[in-house]
């Protein structure tokens, strides 16, 4: 049996309240341990927390898994509408108008919107006088503000309630009606000349095979989706594809999708992209105005995904058969939506009586399966005044509702809303606090944070390495103890480190 090796008249050390034998392994591996740790975090976590104090507006300290004191900043607030502190995952911030100047110049309604860097461009639409052929520009800062309102080169021909994709930067314009309210099978493709609309063409080689107006669509690394629509029969519940040729990455002909036919026909719905499914919401059905909800996966390239054993697409989920809650709280149509960090946005539109509301409601999706457990609505989130048939864009950090109309008539104006809430400076929990720093931005604020956070691992080496030499030379260690407090420092019993 091994015997610990102890000189003649030794007596055996208890620490730890007795429970351990002070030369035992069990307690030289505790020891171990607690410097282990000790030295990632004087070497690695305070060094990080350093430099986030420096660049970040906030930095935790610990881990917050549950804050019941929690203080936001006032930027989240917009006078009365008040925003919850915390704010809820995939919320934005309340609506702001645009000032008088930034109005479009008339009234619009179904106007199509594309982006290229940051300039926003509104196509085709409703005015007053009817089906327009214009288009439009602003640009949009950094801080988010708008420039006047300038014309941009016009369609070949006037275009409303149509499909507007972007595909590697570039503009379609998909079907929808012309100047006399008929459906077309035309579609225009924008000129993009350093970032720029020059122009546009009519592609015969991309036609639509039937007419189609109302319909709503998506873009993927595959290429372009139109799903349901208006033709001269009536709503449709067809799916669309126009496949980027694997050699040329050119597009060529519209095929329909019969393996993915839409469970009901639908028109003026809305669509959300998050990149793992697609999502149909809302719109007119056989029975009007309705609350389903449509969606269906797809794979890495953009296609639908398939089940492993039959090679087939798994086809279309529905919120009524997958809960209650994954539906619409209400019927819409003519709403608008934009996607946000993963969540789906869907804003005003029109309800089961016509009539046009102000909702804004949001749900993040189960990034697993795509599904949908509940929708959330704030009203400081709420539209500041009903709109059905606007135009939506997401930008930088800011997204943007233009025109559209109530129930009194077209709209002219716009709404901003940061897409970025402040999380809260202060923060206590009950295994970490958040606290302020110092938030300096750019270059600088790097480079400051290296400075610092080199600092704080060089002077917590520096303190590591005092405290080796302290414990490898205790009596001269505890003489200086002793010297410091004028003898008041006493060592322990069973050494002695005297003079």
């Amino acid at each position: 049996m091994a015997q610990y090796a102890l000189p003649p008249g030794a007596v055996r050390r208890r620490t730890v309240f007795g429970l351990l034998d002070a030369d035992s392994w069990k307690w030289a591996t505790i020891k171990a341990t607690f410097w282990f740790l000790l030295v990632i975090f004087l070497q690695g976590y305070v060094p990080d927390r350093a430099y986030y104090f420096t660049v970040s507006p906030t930095v935790d300290l610990g881990f917050n898994a549950i804050s019941p004191i929690n203080l936001c900043p006032a930027e989240n607030d917009r006078g009365e509408r008040k925003m919850p502190c915390p704010v809820p995952a995939g919320a934005i911030l309340p609506w702001d108008a645009s000032p008088p100047e930034l109005v479009l110049p008339e009234g619009l309604t179904g106007a199509l919107v594309y982006t290229s860097g940051s300039t926003l461009y509104l196509i085709g639409g409703e005015t007053a006088s009817g089906t327009t052929p214009s288009v439009i520009s602003t640009s949009v800062s950094e801080d988010g503000n708008l420039s006047i309102w300038t014309d941009a080169p016009a369609l070949p021909a006037p275009r409303s309630h149509a499909t507007a994709l972007n595909l590697a930067g570039v503009p379609y314009v998909i079907g929808g009606l012309d100047a006399s309210g008929q459906p077309t099978q035309s579609v225009y493709v924008g000129t993009i000349v350093q970032g720029k609309l020059t122009g546009w063409t009519e592609s015969t080689d991309l036609a639509l095979p039937v007419a189609l107006s109302d319909a709503v669509g998506t873009s993927t690394a595959s290429g372009l989706y139109l799903f349901g629509g208006r033709t001269a029969a009536g709503l449709s519940d067809k799916v669309w594809l126009n496949a980027l040729d694997a050699t040329t990455a050119k597009l060529g002909r519209w095929v329909e999708q019969t393996q993915l036919v839409m469970p009901e026909p639908r028109a003026e719905a809305t669509i959300g992209n998050t990149g793992a499914s697609v999502y149909i919401l809302g719109g007119v059905g056989p029975n009007g105005v309705t609350n389903l909800v449509y969606y269906l996966g797809l794979d890495t390239k953009g296609l639908p995904a398939v089940n492993a054993k039959t090679q087939q697409p798994h086809g279309w989920g529905v919120s009524v058969n997958q809960s209650a809650s994954a539906a619409l709280p209400e019927p819409r149509a003519g709403a608008t939506t934009f996607v946000n960090s993963g969540a789906i946005w869907v804003l005003g539109g029109r309800g089961f009586d016509n009539k046009v509301t102000n909702t804004a409601w949001w749900a993040v999706p189960n990034s697993a399966d795509g599904t949908i457990s509940r929708w959330s609505e704030l009203d400081a989130s709420d539209l500041l005044e009903p709109r059905a048939g606007a135009s939506v864009a997401a930008i930088g950090s800011h997204a943007f509702v233009i025109g559209g109309a109530n129930d009194t008539g077209l709209l002219n104006t716009s709404l901003r809303a940061d897409l970025a809430p402040r999380s809260p400076y202060f923060r206590l929990g009950l295994f970490g606090v958040t606290v302020p720093a110092l938030s300096i931005k750019g270059e600088i604020g790097q480079q400051l944070g290296y400075i610092v956070a080199g600092s704080a691992a060089l002077g917590n080496l520096v303190l590591l390495i005092i405290i080796g030499w302290m414990y490898s030379h205790k009596p001269e260690t505890f003489r200086f103890f002793r010297f410091v407090t004028r003898g008041r420092f006493r060592p322990p019993p069973q050494d002695d480190y005297s003079p």
